[in-house]
């Protein structure tokens, strides 16, 4: 007899019967199929393969930045650490999110043995992994997974390399040459200061301003400025000129320091301060700008 729009055929005795929990005729429990939902995706075939590839390609680019920009060897460890950590996660995550991994109930156990596999033999278990993916209705990634775990592998020794032999560091002759903030000179009280020092500083015209004096310059820029001259215990000559201006919104007092050539027909900036602090000569050349459009 054919089941009704509201009954079904029991599994147990093949009679036709309600649609219930159990059977009328027999009492046996009417199992149905449950059907499992990519918890990830409402696309059941949906294939993230390519992120598992994605990720040693970011990594090895990461680590041969860090490599020349920082050569330490705990950051090159975390890293690849953190990457081998990421990719086994993310292979236990494929397995949960596909489908077909729960058609033969909870699928705890295949994702600890690929979680525990990939992150301790890593290159093995990552090829392995990518190749037996297609148990899981999943694409068979092992070709792509050689070919990145190659780059990967190949760029971690380059990076490593990198890192012991300090290969782009910076020797200590170059950094010691690298430009400092410099101080401004003290005067020495045993020499006396040239005062004509002041007169051919405040009348020169600066390349960046040829239109203006550096007096013109100072007087439209500085509140109260100040000329001073002095001497260095060796015989250097310079010229401070001194003023208010505003920094970050608040009145500060800033110096300009030139340094007298020994024929005393010109001279060159030394140094700038901003509350006592040396300034970079990028901050005095912007200061410097500034001063001309004024």
């Amino acid at each position: 007899m054919t089941p009704t729009a509201d009954e079904t055929t029991c599994p147990a005795c093949g009679k036709s019967t309600p649609a219930a929990r159990h059977c009328r005729h027999c009492g046996a429990l009417m199992q149905q199929r449950i059907q499992h939902k990519l918890l990830s995706s409402d696309m059941p075939d949906a294939d993230y393969g390519v992120f598992l590839l994605a990720i040693p390609l970011i990594a090895v680019f990461g680590m041969l930045v860090l490599a020349l920009a920082k050569h330490s060897v705990p950051g090159m460890v975390w890293l690849l650490a953190l990457t081998i950590v990421i990719t086994a996660s993310l292979a236990a995550a494929e397995i949960f999110q596909s489908p077909s991994a729960w058609d033969t109930g909870n699928p705890l156990k295949p994702m600890v043995t690929w979680l525990c596999l990939v992150t301790v033999f890593w290159p093995i278990g990552f090829p392995a992994y990518m190749r037996a993916r297609h148990h899981y209705k999943l694409g068979n990634w092992l070709l792509g997974a050689l070919f990145v775990e190659a780059v990967f592998i190949g760029g971690a020794i380059l990076a490593g390399v990198i890192t012991v032999t300090g290969y782009g560091k910076p020797s200590p002759r170059e950094l010691a040459q690298e430009p400092k903030n410099t101080p401004l000179l003290i005067a020495d009280p045993r020499w006396i200061p040239d005062p004509n020092d002041i007169y051919v500083v405040k009348t020169a015209h600066l390349d960046n301003c040829p239109g203006k004096t550096l007096e013109q310059e100072v007087n439209g820029f500085f509140a109260s400025p100040r000329w001073d001259a002095g001497a260095t215990a060796d015989g250097g000559d310079f010229v401070n000129v001194s003023g208010i201006v505003t920094y970050q919104g608040k009145p500060t007092t800033a110096v300009f320091q030139f340094l007298m050539f020994k024929d005393k027909k010109g001279f060159k900036l030394h140094a700038f301060t901003i509350n006592d602090v040396p300034q970079s000569i990028y901050v005095a050349a912007f200061t410097l700008a500034e001063m001309c459009g004024s």
